[in-house]
């Protein structure tokens, strides 16, 4: 990896702005990382740990990919996602909960997967994932937030540390894990990391952003190699030059693979 440009998009970001990135060469093991371990807002990016966490469900049968649950009125929302403005009645399987809470970042769906789940039970998938302080505090957007720092927090190493299990086949099965790589490849929100990749290089991933905080985690993929990586931003002064910082380095990589 020819890390020198990141290191150099890196130092030349606005003043007062806070960045995390985190590489890892999926093929050879490499990594980079520039505050790869500094903690942030995790916004919907932990929802990567969530799918990790009900592969894990899945494969020790305590939950089904074809179970179904509603999403009760109490935990729906407005926001990312479309599920807040469909029937009531509704009933999902678990497998599309996860596409939704994926692919499109629902999160309402992401609340009847991790309740489903646990939160314990997600960290503990985490923990032994090497996740440092990703993690899950509370459901998405509770109508009870408490003052203070976002309980939800991630880290860039943490969140590479994740997809390199899911494309290792390191946890849960490898059926398990290739499913979960369909979800991140069929993600919508394309504004980030691939906003200008070259022709024949391919993303799958997850984004987040809530006010101040935008960032996107997810594999860069070519016919030269595979990286995992994590940018996160924070304080930029509007989120278009986040987007626009995080493509660059998506640019970056991708000129590598390709």
């Amino acid at each position: 990896m020819n890390t020198d440009v990141i290191a150099r998009l890196a130092e030349e970001r606005p003043d007062g702005t806070m960045v995390g990135i985190s590489l890892r060469d999926l093929d050879t093991g490499e990594t980079f990382a520039i505050n790869g371990d500094h903690d942030f807002p995790s916004a919907s990016t932990v929802k990567i740990l969530i799918l990790a966490a009900l592969a894990e469900a899945v494969k020790d049968g305590r939950l089904d990919l074809d179970d179904k649950l509603p999403a009760a009125s109490e935990i729906r929302l407005t926001g990312s996602g479309v599920v807040n403005w469909l029937s009531p009645d509704l009933e999902l399987t678990l497998r599309d909960h996860a596409w939704l809470m994926t692919a499109i970042s629902d999160n309402t769906t992401s609340n009847v997967l991790m309740n489903a789940i646990g939160i314990p039970e997600v960290n503990a998938v985490g923990a032994r994932l090497h996740v440092g302080g990703t993690r899950l505090g509370r459901n998405f957007m509770d109508r009870n937030i408490p003052p203070g720092p976002a309980m939800n927090r991630a880290a860039a190493t943490g969140l590479v540390n994740i997809l390199t299990a899911i494309y290792h086949d390191d946890i849960a099965t490898p059926e398990l894990c290739a499913w979960m790589r369909q979800c991140l490849s069929d993600q919508q929100h394309t504004d980030r990391l691939p906003r200008h990749l070259p022709d024949g290089v391919e993303y799958a991933g997850k984004t987040g952003s809530v006010e101040g905080i935008v960032h996107d985690c997810g594999v860069l993929s070519g016919k030269n190699g595979r990286i995992a990586v994590a940018v996160l931003t924070q304080d930029f002064a509007n989120a278009y030059d986040a987007e626009r910082f995080i493509g660059r380095i998506g640019t970056a990589i991708g000129e590598w693979v390709v």
